[in-house]
């Protein structure tokens, strides 16, 4: 399940636990309403479903990532272009320790610039493979 259902999916939940309230007899002046069993119920449900939410957000925010590729000079550092996507990442963030036109893999984030395009921030670098094979 992709993360960007899970929010779908737990309204759907929660409200599924809502409506799935048994009717009950209108004669016999019996209880009108869901028990307290029920109530508990759907609030214990709905406090899981909030809290799990909570986690996956966190970690999906908080989340370090490993790209490979090679890196390459350009116009204002280095960039370097993702082995999965093929993707190219400006480089910013601890970039001391690259070089042109090797094959590395980074830890670090993926973020966008003020124009909204993707930049690559290296915290780390991961491994070193040796020169790239163009």
């Amino acid at each position: 399940m992709k993360i960007a259902c899970l929010p779908r999916t737990f309204v759907v939940l929660i409200l599924c636990l809502v409506l799935a309230v048994p009717a009950t007899s209108q004669s016999g002046g019996g209880h009108i309403g869901p028990s307290n069993g029920e109530i508990v119920g759907i609030l214990v449900g709905a406090g899981a479903a909030i809290a799990v939410l909570a986690v996956v957000t966190y970690h999906k925010k908080h989340a370090h990532r490993t790209i490979v590729g090679c890196v390459s000079p350009g116009a204002n550092g280095f960039t370097l272009m993702n082995n999965k996507d093929n993707q190219v990442y400006p480089l910013s963030g601890d970039t001391a320790s690259l070089k042109a036109n090797e094959r590395v893999a980074l830890k670090g984030k993926k973020l966008k610039d003020s124009n909204g395009k993707p930049t690559f921030q290296v915290e780390a670098l991961a491994k070193d493979y040796g020169s790239c094979h163009l």
